[in-house]
């Protein structure tokens, strides 16, 4: 066996990741990207939450996480969320205000983890035919669905850098940066 062989061999049952020259670990993207499986992200979506006892936002990505806020959804007019991260369907916020106030009103600011499908975006205007969601977070190749301007909003499935992974109509694809609408009062054309 030659000493590449042997190398190959001893990191497969270790349980090592084998890279090519520049690459990274998939344990390394986790650690840079905050953790845990966490994938890093900057994206805004909208509270779509329809329990009038308003969306629990809590310390980890699950539903046995501690409740540390509650959004509510009785008296606002809409309220906008930056995410900051996701795992799995749930997404990491930062901060939630609440839209269409006479003055911005904090709702919640922290570090906290909503599930994704209590947040929607929907389609920009200027974009014909609606906003492309594609297979992954690259503006190439064939366009899956369009999300159109005040069609219905697409949900929250995750994001990654300041790409969204959303569902509409079924299909879930990912939407550019600055090609949805996080804003439930307007259809940011």
């Amino acid at each position: 066996m030659s000493d590449t062989t042997k190398i190959i061999a001893f990191a497969l049952c270790a349980g090592l990741a084998i890279l090519a020259p520049g690459g990274a670990s998939p344990a390394h993207a986790q650690r840079k990207a905050g953790g845990g499986g966490t994938v890093a992200c900057d994206a805004e979506a909208y509270a779509n939450d329809p329990d009038p006892r308003g969306m629990n936002v809590r310390s980890g990505p699950g539903a046995n996480y501690q409740v540390v806020g509650n959004l509510p959804n009785q008296d606002v007019d809409g309220i906008l969320v930056h995410l900051t991260g996701s795992q799995g369907e749930w997404v990491r916020i930062d901060r939630a205000v609440e839209q269409g106030g006479d003055t911005e009103r904090v709702l919640f600011k922290g570090m906290g983890w909503v599930h994704g499908s209590l947040l929607s975006v929907d389609g920009v205007g200027g974009l014909d035919g609606g906003s492309p969601l594609y297979r992954g977070p690259v503006a190439k190749g064939r366009v899956l669905v369009r999300v159109p301007v005040d069609g219905g909003g697409a949900t929250v499935r995750g994001c990654r850098g300041r790409w969204m992974y959303v569902e509409h109509k079924g299909v879930k694809g990912w939407a550019a940066p600055g090609t949805l609408c996080s804003n439930a009062l307007t259809n940011c054309s």
